[in-house]
Formats: structure tokens, sequence, C-alpha cells
């Protein structure tokens, strides 16, 4: 029987510690999420949502062609689309009572993830300028290579809603400074939620 969000026992829904991390492309959410999984936080990426129906659709994974699945998921199915992909993800496979869901783009996202257990939205910030370099030298399938295109693709991120859930993060992390200063301010982050998930 497929697991569901209603087969899933109460206990789970109760134990289980959701951070759910939003920003936009380039901020350093996947750096985020890294530091998180070295302290246990299994981490469950939207975008692999949006990669695998572009593979089911035998599609190159560009950026222009991902942006099209993912508006076009969006369209289909709703606001909250490819975060119910991501949501049967995580109870038909996570292992941990600690989740770290990478790549939050609007509220009703959050508010999907939140019937998961206790849930904290994280936003990340960094500047245009530094996210198109760190695009750049990513140099993953989809990065832009221009920056009108980056530009493009900030564009689509706001139209499917990514302010939103950025203004009303419940917790704010800068990636201002070194690459070092950013992975010692998540692992403190993770940590300290680790430890007392009240404290906060």
């Amino acid at each position: 029987m497929a697991v569901t969000a209603d087969t899933v026992p109460e206990r789970t829904k109760q134990t289980i510690l959701v951070v759910c991390i939003t920003g936009m492309p380039g901020a350093g959410k996947s750096t985020f999420s890294e530091e998180g999984s070295r302290l246990g936080f299994e981490v469950f990426r939207m975008g692999d949502d949006v990669r695998m129906e572009a593979e089911r659709r035998k599609v190159a994974p560009s950026d222009e062609n991902l942006g099209k699945i993912m508006l076009d998921l969006r369209l289909k199915g709703g606001a909250a689309a490819i975060a119910h992909l991501c949501k049967q993800r995580i109870e038909r496979d996570s292992k941990s009572k600690f989740v770290t869901i990478d790549g939050i783009r609007n509220t009703i996202e959050f508010t999907e993830f939140k019937k998961l257990g206790t849930a904290r939205l994280v936003a990340i910030h960094a500047s245009p300028q530094r996210r198109f370099k760190f695009l750049q030298a990513r140099a993953r399938s989809d990065f832009p290579a221009t920056w009108e295109s980056f530009e493009s693709r900030d564009k689509r991120e706001i139209t499917v809603g990514v302010s939103e859930p950025i203004a009303l993060a419940d917790d704010v992390v800068p990636n201002s400074g070194s690459l070092e200063e950013f992975t010692i301010k998540a692992r403190h982050y993770f940590d300290r939620l680790k430890q007392d998930p009240t404290e906060f």
C-alpha cells in the first residue's frame, strides 16, 4: 500500500522536525542544507522532483526546460504540486526525525510541509552579484550563462511566489561573508535547533 499523509503514524507526524529552506537561486540553500545533513538532518530537494519529471518526459535538464516543467506542474496541480511530490518522497523514504527541505518557493508549500510535524521556515539571503557568481561556479546543467538569463530566472522564481516565504520566514541567515563563515552559521543553526527546537 502506498504511504500517504493519512497512513503515516500519528507519532511520526508529531516528532518530525522539518527545516524548510527558501531563498533566491544561488543564495546558498544547498550549502546550508549540507551542513544540516552532517548533523543528522536528512535532505530532500524540491528541485529533484522537477528533475525527475524532466527525466520521465525525456527532456534535457536545462534551465529553460526545468523552468517550463516547474511552471507546468504548478499550473496543472496547483501551487503546492511540487510540495506534494516531495512530501510523498519524505513519507516513503525518510529514515530520520530530522528533515531539511531545500527549495520552498511559496507559503502554500510551507503549509503543506507543516503537516509532517514541527516546521520552521529559514530564508537565506545573498546579493544578486554573489548569487550569479555562485551559480556560474557551480556550473550545473541549469546554470545561467548570462546576466540576462540570471535575471530571467529570478523573475520566474518571483512569479511563483518566492518573495513571500522569504519575507515571512521564521529565521533569516545572511550569506555575505566567506564560505567558512556561512557554514559555521549553518552548523550553529542546526545544532541549536536539534538540541532544543523550543529555543527558537
